[in-house]
């Protein structure tokens, strides 16, 4: 009975030494969260938008097996590496998008 008590009492300072922090109240008396922590959109916040992806250009089949020929395998070698050049300047860019959020008082600024 002695220890059941003690066992008891431990577990009871335990829990006061550690607190209720991760506990929150719910029901109509808990008070009100701000709609930042609510995880929903602010009301008249603008809806994010993402450009439209960019289709790239298929890649060029200047050398195809057919054309190595054991005698002389440099030359495709030397085919193919203006093939992979040719690849590389068709590759376009993306556009660079920069964002910059300005953040007061816990609310995203336009």
């Amino acid at each position: 009975m002695k220890t059941l008590f003690t066992t008891t009492l431990l577990a009871l300072g335990l829990v006061v030494l550690t607190g209720c922090g991760t506990l929150k109240p719910i029901g109509p008396l808990a008070p009100e969260v701000p709609i930042t922590q609510q995880g929903q959109p602010l009301p008249g916040a603008p809806v994010a938008s993402s450009p439209p992806a960019i289709r790239p250009t298929p890649p060029a089949m200047f050398v195809t097996p057919s054309d190595v020929d054991p005698d002389n395998p440099y030359l495709a070698a030397q085919q193919l590496a203006a093939e992979f050049e040719a690849d590389r300047k068709t590759i376009s860019t993306a556009p660079t998008t920069v964002e910059i959020s300005r953040i007061k008082g816990g609310v995203k600024q336009k």
